[in-house]
């Protein structure tokens, strides 16, 4: 029988060498993210000079339930003198060859935490944690959702990890999805064509978008690979093309179009502009010195910001323009947030 042929996974040497904090890896399905990254934490914990823990982070603990029970069942082969298992939300790891379990002596080397309820890990303390994986922290199609402003969420749960020590770096993963989420646009996180390694927060963040040229080459000679050739699927599996980062309703503001409002909705605030000419709207996340604030969530009613609900007459201005094709954005991720507003 013919051995499996084995594709590249990723080397995380470059991106190590920038010394990001949180570094963010998108890139097309199947390009080894969360091989290379399994592979380091656990050669850093076996590691008698180290000694380091990581923390394997989902959003869900449904998602967390099969990824943990599946958690070493591809990397094992990587490290034959080394015995490894689950217990709860632990990884375990001992010294292979011997059988009677008794004799066995188990090391923690990571833990399994969901995002949804990191909440509770506020009085653990994380001492050895070095590295905080986050799989698929980009949500795909399909039933699940970000939680309620994720990203202050995610901020206290790394805080906790690593009590202002600067110890733990994080690595989120994830297949080239949408422009359109919390991190992105929290972060002004934009892929550019022109660069695989971006940087944002003086540093603090570094961003690899990779060139997935090699990989794809590889993947193009199975038959599967053949088989979705072409394709706009293709590009989704295999290439690193966001669906949502497309020009389409991109122009810059009109400089007749007067200030309106700002509008305040769960991924940010933005200014909406009018020109009263044409009856066209701009949509910018750049905002005026002087605001009139709107806000979409009651909570966030404050002196300076008023309550608008979907069915109140601006936004049902707005999404009569939109149908018609007369409302503009700066960016991608303007346009998506809006697109989400103006599907009600």
């Amino acid at each position: 029988m013919a051995a499996h042929k084995k594709h590249p996974y990723y080397n995380y040497d470059k991106l190590n060498s920038y010394n990001g904090t949180y570094n963010f890896l998108v890139g097309g399905r199947g390009l080894g993210k969360t091989y290379g990254a399994k592979k380091k934490a656990i050669k850093d914990a076996l590691n008698p000079d180290k000694q380091d823990q990581f923390i394997y982070l989902r959003r869900y603990k449904t998602e967390m339930t099969t990824a943990r029970n599946t958690f070493f069942a591809d990397i094992q082969n990587e490290f034959p003198d080394w015995d490894f298992k689950v217990m709860g939300g632990m990884a375990l790891a001992t010294p292979a060859g011997t059988r009677d379990e008794k004799k066995r002596s188990w090391i923690t080397i990571g833990y399994f935490i969901s995002l949804s309820t990191a909440q509770t890990q506020k009085s653990v303390a994380f001492p050895r944690v070095k590295t905080i994986i986050f799989d698929e922290f980009l949500i795909e199609k399909g039933a699940l959702h970000y939680l309620p402003d994720e990203v202050t969420i995610f901020n206290n749960f790394y805080s906790t990890v690593d009590r202002y020590q600067d110890k733990t770096k994080v690595f989120f993963l994830a297949n080239s999805v949408s422009i359109m989420n919390p991190y992105f646009i929290e972060y002004e996180i934009r892929p550019d064509d022109k660069k695989e390694f971006t940087s944002a927060a003086q540093g603090f963040i570094i961003c690899h978008f990779p060139n997935a040229e090699n990989f794809s080459a590889s993947v193009m000679e199975t038959k599967f690979g053949k088989f979705i050739k072409d394709t706009d699927y293709a590009d989704y599996a295999v290439g690193n093309q966001f669906d949502d980062n497309t020009d389409a309703m991109l122009h810059p503001k009109d400089s007749k179009a007067r200030y309106l409002f700002t509008l305040e909705c769960h991924n940010g605030e933005f200014s909406v502009w009018l020109n009263m000419f044409t009856l066209e709207y701009f949509v910018q996340d750049r905002l005026p010195k002087v605001q009139e604030i709107f806000t979409l969530i009651p909570a966030k009613m404050d002196s300076h910001k008023t309550l608008m609900t979907f069915s109140d007459r601006p936004l049902g201005y707005m999404r009569t323009a939109f149908r018609q094709g007369k409302v503009s954005f700066d960016k991608p991720s303007t346009r998506n947030t809006f697109a989400e507003i103006f599907k009600r």
